[in-house]
């Protein structure tokens, strides 16, 4: 049984026994966000940076996929991008050309000293110097683009965490091939930690948000500050319809009650913790 499904159930069954329908404190367990980190591509992992347990910090490298591959694909990219930026500065020389050829006949036409047949063929010649620079330009931009995507790919094998936290997890090992957006690590945030807690019935219609409590932790002799920032609308494993007063008490809700970040730091997850509501006594 886990300690979600422990603490409801002890809950229940201390309403049931003693008949107290604002039972306090409360029994409920610290949480921390979870985040999943991903393979962007099917690469071996070849450097796993830190053990389980482990605190990182924002950007520091969790686990590093083989990059032979994606590296082969950024030097490709980087030659086409060099070449298609090779070819721009001649298709922005041959337009400037056809440009001044087109002024000049048309001054000339204006002058009546040319025919107006030459004025057309230079007209074209523009348009077709015009098109040319342009279909360079944008040559040049999609190389680029396809350049950065490489980067952007290799720099993402390297798999690194996005904020403060602890490993929880790493499924895989050096050497493994995990499948392309598989997990490979699992952390959980550093600093916000929250506890979870289900607030019986008769204390609902009192229990919201913005709500300060007292948390106390097995073991450790001093208290910390928390607020409830959220509470079900809905509660958890009891049918809400045909429901005796009596049978009304014993349902129960969920509720978070949030550390400040800096007490959550180096307090354990899983542990349980005593909530009390001083308001709501």
């Amino acid at each position: 049984m886990n300690l979600r499904l422990l603490s409801l159930v002890l809950l229940t069954a201390g309403l049931a026994a003693c008949g107290n329908d604002t039972a306090l404190p409360l029994t409920g367990t610290l949480e921390r966000d979870r985040m999943e980190l991903v393979a962007e591509a099917q690469e071996p992992i070849v450097q796993v940076a830190v053990h389980e347990g482990d605190r990182v910090k924002a950007g520091d490298i969790i686990l590093q996929l083989d990059p032979g591959e994606v590296m082969a694909e950024v030097a490709q990219a980087q030659s086409a991008r060099d070449q298609a930026a090779a070819k721009l500065p001649g298709a922005d020389a041959s337009f400037t050309r056809a440009q001044k050829d087109f002024d000049r006949i048309q001054a000339l036409v204006k002058q009546q000293t040319e025919t107006a047949s030459k004025l057309d063929q230079a007209r074209d010649a523009l348009s077709n110097a015009r098109a040319a620079r342009n279909m360079a330009a944008a040559a040049l931009s999609q190389a680029q683009a396809a350049l950065d995507q490489a980067k952007i790919t290799l720099d993402r094998l390297s798999v690194r965490a996005p904020r403060d936290a602890t490993v929880d997890s790493l499924p895989y090992h050096l050497g493994e091939r995990p499948p392309a957006r598989a997990v490979v690590a699992v952390l959980l945030d550093a600093e916000n930690a929250y506890v979870q807690v289900y607030v019986p019935e008769p204390l609902r219609p009192r229990a919201v948000a913005g709500t300060q409590a007292t948390l106390k932790f097995d073991g450790l002799g001093k208290s910390y500050a928390g607020v409830l920032r959220y509470i079900s609308q809905d509660a958890s494993f009891t049918p809400y319809y045909s429901l005796t007063e009596r049978d009304r008490s014993r349902l129960a809700y969920l509720a978070k009650v949030y550390l400040q970040p800096g007490d959550a730091a180096q307090l354990p997850s899983g542990a349980p913790v005593s909530v009390d509501f001083p308001s709501l006594h």
